[in-house]
């Protein structure tokens, strides 16, 4: 789960990365350039979030799964139980000749093996719900691990705005250059 919300983070930030790559590198004057950014911020925090509230969903719906599901064991472990017990009711009623003794004791390990399947059937719920909890504790902090990332990924990407915009080079010096360079590697 945990490799999922890394993947997750870094296909955001690479993709965030590659957005800002191509419009840093589109003929843009600064005004439309920051806009540009600003909008695709937008975008990559509502994909990020959308995302996140997808997979809280997801993991909602797994926890409710699991939680039916122990309800369901439960629920068998006591019509079981139920069977057992009534099974060696009957089974008593036509056992006139056992002793008082074998009788109490028959009594006993039925007793017994209900209590075990009651017991054993809580304790799978109780597993089921602290497992369910946890999947929630975990996506909880994977959506705040993945906000922390997306707004780490936004201000790097405006401090790099910012210090391209300051370091605007000179687009007539370079003209001239690669005219010369062409000029120097094309003869004709």
């Amino acid at each position: 789960m945990a490799k999922r919300g890394k993947f997750l983070a870094g296909a955001l930030i690479g993709g965030a990365a590659a957005a800002a790559a191509a419009l840093l590198l589109a003929p843009k004057s600064g005004k439309e350039l920051r806009e540009d950014l600003a909008k695709k911020t937008d975008d990559w925090l509502d994909l990020a979030s959308d995302y996140t509230d997808d997979f809280v969903t997801k993991t909602s719906e797994m926890g409710s799964i699991v939680k039916e599901r122990a309800s369901d064991l439960s629920d068998q472990a006591n019509d079981l139980a139920s069977t057992v017990k009534g099974k060696v009711t009957d089974s008593m009623d036509d056992i006139d000749d056992i002793t008082s003794d074998t009788l109490e004791d028959l009594k006993r390990q039925s007793s017994d093996l209900s209590d075990r399947f009651r017991k054993a059937a809580s304790d799978a719920k109780d597993v089921a719900e602290d497992a369910s909890e946890d999947i929630v504790i975990d996506v909880k902090e994977t959506n705040e691990d993945a906000k922390e990332t997306v707004s780490e990924g936004a201000e790097a990407l405006v401090d790099k705005t910012k210090e391209l915009n300051a370091e605007k080079p000179d687009f007539a010096e370079v003209k001239e250059e690669l005219k010369e360079e062409i000029e120097k590697n094309n003869p004709e």
